[in-house]
């Protein structure tokens, strides 16, 4: 199997992205597919059931595909920002709901947006109205809660001034817990590690993935800690 810059596996299947390519193979390593539907392309995520995988690419695109059919269900273009578009996503954990932390004023403001999975429409678009809070991770845990990651911005200066985690309850960022900048891109790395298993440039390694995935750095963990 070759190297990517985006690779996930969920034991059954894999996907791998190159940019250009996604790559689908089986648990044996056999390649079953592979794709040119989006460029720069390197996020992949498999849902929970196991029934789908999503793909973002960094031009503001997701592909969803069918692992059923082993087929292209459907693209579409979530933002006109290009080029930004790298921040992580993730399926509740039924699989009814893809959120995406998406950029649409510009490169540095950013939003939550909830899709339904059963035909991809947007359901909402959430927590886009206060230029200086910046989402950098979203994480559904159990119990059906959904955690966040991100920075407050100081208001003259423009530049990240807050780092914190908190939770979303009735569409909005509650409970925050402000946190250092070495927790924020450590635990921003761990929640990356989801759809960058390893790369072609050396970041990480499968058995280093699979050493930091079995310590279980969550932000359902780090908004516990601060919240005992």
């Amino acid at each position: 199997m070759r190297n990517f810059e985006g690779f996930t596996s969920n034991g059954e299947y894999s996907v791998g992205c190159t940019g250009q390519t996604v790559y689908l193979y089986d648990k044996d390593g056999y390649q079953l597919a592979k794709f040119k539907d989006l460029k720069y392309a390197y996020s992949p995520l498999i849902s929970p059931n196991g029934k789908i995988f999503v793909v973002k690419s960094t031009e503001g695109r997701l592909a969803v595909y069918s692992l059923e059919s082993i087929s292209l269900i459907k693209k579409f273009r979530f933002s006109k920002v290009d080029g930004a578009q790298d921040d992580n996503f993730c399926f509740s954990n039924d699989s009814k709901e893809l959120y995406n932390i998406e950029r649409h004023n510009d490169s540095c403001t950013s939003a939550l947006s909830v899709y339904d999975t059963s035909d991809f429409s947007l359901k909402k678009r959430i927590l886009c109205d206060d230029c200086n809070v910046a989402l950098t991770a979203v994480e559904y845990s159990d119990g059906d809660r959904v955690f966040l990651l991100g920075f407050e911005r100081e208001t003259e200066s423009g530049c990240a001034d807050k780092y914190f985690v908190g939770e979303l309850i009735n569409d909005s960022l509650q409970n925050v817990a402000y946190i250092s900048l070495q927790e924020h891109n450590f635990y921003l790395e761990c929640k990356n590690l989801e759809t960058h298993t390893f790369t072609c440039t050396g970041y990480i390694t499968p058995a280093e993935y699979e050493r930091i995935k079995s310590e279980k750095h969550t932000l359902a963990r780090l908004w516990q800690y601060y919240h005992k």
